[in-house]
């Protein structure tokens, strides 16, 4: 019974205090929303690509003492299409537009599962294969990094499991 006592109350610190020590001219605005986005870059095994994005679950909007913060966290869908290959890819993601003293620009994120297929001129393996497997998106100031592994499951020839990755920009 003690446990479960000092559980509960190191839960209602957690929501409590937060709430206590927020200023008064801290403005907070959540909503369910979608956000779309787009990009281009160039990695392995889809070679030179581009990428379309739709980010579906909940924005946040704050504003406090002159800073800005405008987000979005939820489901992450993404279809590419290089000269190498093409894959769709399906995760969790974030992207948070920050207007502050120390940075003013995007930041993103992103950990998803992908199926990429390739064709014509892929980078690191051979065409005609199906590769699955986990990837993490990240960028900075519209400079996106893409970095995993992913493990044949369909076809012949290439590599077993490829190292895949992407550097490129944002929109």
């Amino acid at each position: 019974m003690r446990n479960a006592r000092g559980i509960a109350n190191a839960v209602l610190a957690l929501v409590i205090l937060p709430a206590a020590m927020a200023s008064a001219q801290q403005e907070v605005t959540i909503s369910p929303g979608t956000s779309l986005s787009g990009g281009a870059s160039f990695g392995g095994p889809l070679g030179a690509s581009v990428m379309g994005e739709v980010l579906w679950g909940l924005g946040a909007d704050v504003r406090e003492d002159g800073e800005h913060v405008r987000g979005r966290a939820g489901v992450l869908f993404q279809l590419h299409a290089g000269s190498g290959g093409g894959k769709l890819s399906v995760g969790l993601g974030g992207r948070a537009r920050i207007d502050s003293d120390d940075l003013k620009g995007a930041v993103t994120a992103g950990l998803k599962v992908s199926v990429a297929r390739t064709w014509g001129s892929p980078v690191g393996t051979a065409e005609n294969l199906t590769y699955l497997g986990p990837e993490l998106d990240l960028s900075v100031m519209r400079v996106a990094l893409s970095l995993g592994a992913l493990w044949r499951v369909d076809g012949s020839g290439g590599k077993g499991v490829l190292f895949s990755w992407g550097l490129g920009f944002r929109l």
